[in-house]
């Protein structure tokens, strides 16, 4: 591996497959993530994100480092990664969205993930149709290509239809609640801002709700972890689909000397331009030795 500071982005590690993840993705089963550690260890230095940051600020990075970053609070991470990335003597970071946290709202993708394994997606599609949708279209990409609050009341309206409130209710337990952020917290994980409801607000469609996304959310860590964090990370950041306004935005939207944290499929490295951004890289479903190739080929 070269040089550089390697944010390997996960979301969660679990062995749970359920209909509300499947059509989602992003996850790993711990015996996945274990050969990643394994790995990693062996041709790079695993360090927690502070240090990683430190080190990326100051321009010393001279070495292969990794740290490992978690998106959307799920479950599973505090379970499963927590006690694989205290053996090998890591902290993790964790993106949350504090409606998922605070049981206000359920990850819409989960919903749609949820209805492609029922018989929902018909209705949905018809729902849709008015808006634009056409039969010949993933419902995953006409959602986030023209992603508004009319489409997210629209797959609520179904999905409450093929749902009991005991349903409802039992699906929030793939994310962690309070009490499970705070115990990450005392184990001295990074917390960050992932937005309030994960709506792509990095995008021309929505991105006039950034600063209020970003602003519930950060009010919520605030009161009831006592967090005010460094880090605001993208939901989604799509390639090619990101609003060439979305620094200034963020700029406009944040008072603070906050980070904007990306996915961008980049290693960090001291010759970057120094500025308020971090770019992460998904990890592949492959064992370890199928991790490192990759990562040997990220900057090629």
């Amino acid at each position: 591996m070269n040089p550089g500071w390697y944010i390997l982005n996960y979301h969660d590690i679990s062995w749970e497959d359920s209909a509300y993840t499947r059509a989602i993705g992003g996850n790993l089963p711990p015996d996945i993530f274990r050969s990643h550690l394994d790995a990693l260890n062996q041709n790079a230095r695993l360090v927690s994100v502070p240090d990683g940051f430190q080190r990326f600020r100051q321009g010393k990075i001279d070495e292969p480092l990794v740290s490992f970053w978690f998106d959307d609070g799920l479950a599973g991470v505090r379970k499963y990664a927590l006690p694989l990335l205290e053996q090998v003597g890591v902290k993790g970071a964790m993106s949350v969205n504090s409606k998922f946290m605070l049981r206000e709202e359920l990850f819409w993708r989960s919903k749609l993930s949820f209805l492609t394994f029922t018989d929902g997606m018909r209705f949905l599609r018809s729902k849709l149709r008015p808006l634009g949708f056409k039969t010949d279209r993933s419902i995953r990409s006409f959602t986030l290509d023209h992603f508004s609050d009319k489409i997210v009341t629209n797959i609520d309206d179904v999905y409450t239809k093929f749902t009991s409130e005991l349903d409802r209710q039992d699906a929030y337990r793939l994310f962690e609640d309070v009490n499970g952020i705070a115990e990450l917290q005392r184990s001295g994980w990074e917390l960050a801002n992932h937005s309030a409801s994960h709506y792509p607000v990095s995008e021309d469609s929505y991105i006039e709700h950034f600063g209020t996304e970003f602003a519930r959310c950060e009010s919520a860590l605030e009161q009831h972890l006592g967090q005010n964090t460094r880090f605001w990370v993208i939901p989604f950041d799509r390639k090619g689909k990101r609003s060439p306004n979305l620094q200034q935005v963020f700029e406009q939207s944040d008072d603070r000397d906050r980070t904007l944290v990306l996915v961008g499929h980049k290693v960090n490295t001291s010759l970057q331009k120094q500025g308020n951004l971090l770019y992460r890289i998904y990890p592949p479903y492959e064992d370890g030795s199928g991790l490192i190739r990759y990562l040997d080929k990220v900057n090629d």
